[in-house]
C-alpha cells in the first residue's frame, strides 16, 4: 500500500481558474495536435463555450507560458495543471515557470506522463514528461506520484519520493 503525504488545511475555494494556452499552431512544435490557426480558434472557441458558466472566475492567458505566466501572483494557485508541448525543451521550461505559482502545499500536475519517449511514433519529437518531471521533483525536493492514465502529481512539501500507483 502507498500512502500520500498531503499536506493538511481548510479545502480551497476556487476564486479563479487560468486557462493558458497560445491557441494557435507553433512553427518549432512537432507533434500531432499542432494543427493550423483557423483549428486552434476552433477550439479556442470551443473551450470558452464549454467554461462560460463560469466566466466571472475564469481568467484566459493567450499565450505560451513564457509569455504570460508573469501576469500569475507567485503562490496563488492550488493546482496547476500541465499539458502543454511535451518536447524536454517546452516541459523544462514549463515546469520551471509556474512552480513558483503554486503555493505550498499545492499541487502540479500535468499530462503524458509516458515511459516510452515515443509516444506518438517516431516522426514526431520525443515525449520526454516522464523523465523530466521525476528528476524537477527531486530537484525541488518534493514528493511525485505516478497515477493512471499517464498522469503525474508532484506536491509541494519536502522530502521527495517517488510513488507509483500503478505498480502493486
Amino acid at each position: 500500500m502507498h500512502y500520500w503525504k498531503v499536506a493538511r488545511r481548510s479545502p480551497p475555494t476556487t476564486s479563479s481558474t487560468y486557462l493558458i494556452d497560445p491557441w494557435r499552431r507553433l512553427a518549432y512544435w512537432n507533434k500531432p495536435a499542432n494543427k493550423d490557426d483557423a483549428g486552434f480558434e476552433v477550439v479556442y472557441n470551443q473551450a470558452m463555450s464549454r467554461t462560460s458558466p463560469w466566466e466571472a472566475k475564469r481568467i484566459v492567458l493567450r499565450g505560451r507560458t513564457t509569455e504570460v505566466i508573469h501576469l500569475v501572483p507567485d503562490a496563488s494557485w492550488d493546482l496547476c495543471y500541465v499539458d502543454a508541448d511535451h518536447t524536454l525543451r517546452r516541459i523544462t521550461i514549463d515546469l520551471i515557470r509556474v512552480w513558483s505559482k503554486v503555493r505550498p502545499a499545492g499541487f502540479l500536475g500535468g499530462d503524458d506522463f509516458c515511459t516510452s519517449i515515443w509516444q506518438h511514433r517516431e516522426r514526431f519529437e520525443p515525449t520526454l514528461v516522464y523523465p523530466f518531471a521525476v528528476h524537477f521533483a527531486e530537484a525541488m525536493d518534493a514528493p511525485i506520484i505516478a497515477l493512471p492514465h499517464n498522469q503525474f502529481l508532484i506536491q509541494k512539501v519536502d522530502g521527495f519520493a517517488f510513488v507509483d500507483e500503478l505498480d502493486p
